[in-house]
């Protein structure tokens, strides 16, 4: 069976970056961010509730992102940029090195692409300013093989996720969310192991986001036809990014050869930003508070 990573998606949007227009990257309101430059993380309420009243240049939070593969990161970098940027402690980590992905390269799956996707991973975080990342070296495309057994890639994943919540004491979690992005399934074991550890947690837990794609108009990705969305009343945080982030971005996906080919990596972001993001990443509250 083909085995398919984020990149393997991708290759539809070609044709529309070659007449996306440009767009200029600023600073400024979207009209759709509804968290304020200062307060990078406060949680939003939807539409139809009051705005909450935000404290005054909060502190960031601690974040730690627990994904899949090498490459996953770049459908929240600039949250990860802007998070960083600010003073908040960011930990990146990925379960599995991509060795079963060659993306759009013609190298062989193994340990020789595990390394190079580990060091294209390393790029990434560091053009976002992170640390180094973390990698788990679990199996790609194993996550789910047999997820009971006691020898399986994903009881191996649920204990070292364990491990780094406890290590790290985030503020907050990031991952996929159950629909995996597109449905890896990769995506979802991850997903699901995350949620499980944090949903096993006292109320002292951190705040569990799941990455969300918002709905987009017909026909305007057709490259991500196959992407889940999530309906705008559960979109529960709305985090600005300002263009240093969005450079930030670009300089991350540049990183990885193996996985976008060169127009892609030209055009993708400019594209997301104009068409997607739009100055604010997305993400839904896993647990909300109950009164």
């Amino acid at each position: 069976m083909k085995h398919r990573h984020l990149s393997r998606t991708l290759a539809p949007v070609l044709a529309l970056i070659a007449t996306a227009a440009s767009g200029a990257v600023g600073d400024g309101d979207t009209g759709r961010a509804r968290t304020s430059d200062e307060a990078i993380l406060q949680r939003q309420a939807p539409a139809s509730q009051p705005e909450p009243v935000t404290p005054a240049r909060p502190a960031p939070p601690s974040m730690l992102a627990i994904l899949a593969h090498p490459d996953d990161e770049i459908t929240i970098a600039p949250v990860l940029s802007r998070v960083a940027r600010s003073g908040g402690e960011v930990t990146l980590v990925f379960a599995t090195s991509g060795d079963a992905g060659p993306g759009s390269s013609e190298l062989a799956r193994g340990e020789e692409l595990a390394q190079l996707r580990e060091k294209e991973g390393r790029c990434a975080a560091f053009a976002l300013g992170l640390d180094e990342p973390v990698f788990w070296k679990l199996g790609d495309g194993e996550l789910a093989t047999m997820a009971r057994a006691d020898d399986s890639a994903a009881k191996r994943a649920l204990a070292q996720t364990r491990e780094a919540i406890l290590a790290a004491k985030p503020e907050v979690v990031v991952t996929w969310g159950p629909d995996g992005g597109y449905g890896h399934a990769d995506h979802r074991m991850i997903s699901a192991l995350v949620t499980q550890v944090v949903a096993e947690m006292g109320l002292d837990r951190p705040d569990l986001l799941y990455a969300a794609f918002p709905q987009v108009e017909p026909g305007v990705l057709p490259g991500f036809d196959s992407w889940a969305t999530t309906s705008p009343d559960l979109l529960t945080d709305r985090i600005r990014y300002k263009s240093a982030d969005l450079g930030a971005t670009q300089d991350a996906l540049n990183c990885y050869q193996t996985q976008f080919p060169a127009a892609v990596r030209e055009g993708l972001i400019p594209l997301l930003h104009q068409e997607v993001w739009q100055g604010v990443i997305h993400f839904r509250l896993a647990f909300p508070a109950t009164p």
